[in-house]
């Protein structure tokens, strides 16, 4: 069993009741490598028959790993306070209830991101995977930081293929000239705001549809996460929820960004 596989069936197993120790988690496992099926469809007892020499370290491993994160922790009451029982966190509860792009899970979380955007830019996928590692490392204000990167090369994107899609060659020479004199971020997402605004009644309802919540907003939060961890800035912790939160918002976040550039890509605004 790869680390990879062995993270996310962990994470599966994770979901369901029925464990409370670490071989009851490793059971589940053992049941969800053979059989590739739903736990609440079979036994999740006996599972370990089916891991292989090897695969039993390899989980100890990652179960350790969530200890560290704060997911789970060993015990289970006051009566069975220490390993081989293990229970989840308050946090960890909230980790496992997600259903897709668990933070936790960094190669099923980018396996599924590519999925769902296809031909995503390459450096893109390198901050976010490096915010990942940094996150699952208790690197909070590292992890914002490339976060950040990622969400600023996403935008940048936008705005080539915006400024490409303007039929005007005076209204395109204006838009670049104002797009270079802008010395930050938040300034160049000013400008394309303001003319976006312009060109939303032609654009189809599924695109526009909460597009100032969805990217303002989540633009404006990983930019001020990014700020205060690594630019004089003021604002609030960058802590794991908040880390957590931003990844999970990244991913509907880049697929709008990506659905406008497609948008942009054939149609002349």
């Amino acid at each position: 069993m790869r680390l990879d596989e062995a993270r996310g069936l962990l994470m599966q197993a994770l979901r369901e009741t029925g464990w409370n120790q670490v071989l009851g988690l490793m059971d589940a496992v053992g049941m969800l490598k053979a059989q590739g099926a739903d736990l609440r469809q079979t036994s999740i007892y006996a599972g370990r028959q089916f891991l292989a020499p090897g695969d039993q370290a390899l989980l100890t491993e990652v179960i350790w790993s969530l200890i560290v994160q704060g997911v789970l922790v060993p015990g289970l009451d006051d009566s069975n306070q220490g390993w081989p029982f293990l229970r989840l966190t308050e946090y960890g509860r909230q980790c496992v209830a997600e259903e897709r792009f668990l933070p936790h899970d960094p190669d099923g979380y980018l396996r599924e991101f590519r999925g769902s955007i296809p031909g995503v830019d390459s450096t893109v996928i390198e901050y976010v995977t490096e915010s990942l590692q940094c996150y699952l490392h208790g690197l909070n204000k590292a992890a914002a930081v490339m976060l950040g990167g990622a969400s600023e090369q996403t935008v940048l994107l936008l705005f080539d293929s915006y400024t490409d899609s303007i039929a005007s060659p005076t209204s395109k020479q204006q838009f670049q000239m104002n797009m270079e004199k802008a010395r930050t971020i938040f300034r160049k997402f000013e400008l394309f705001n303001a003319r976006l605004a312009a060109s939303k009644p032609n654009m189809p309802k599924n695109l526009t549809e909460n597009l100032d919540s969805l990217l303002r907003g989540v633009f404006d939060l990983i930019r001020n996460s990014r700020n205060d961890a690594g630019h004089p800035a003021i604002g609030g912790q960058i802590n794991r929820d908040v880390v957590y939160s931003h990844l999970r918002l990244f991913v509907p976040y880049c697929q709008r960004i990506y659905s406008l550039i497609s948008w942009f890509s054939t149609n002349n605004t």
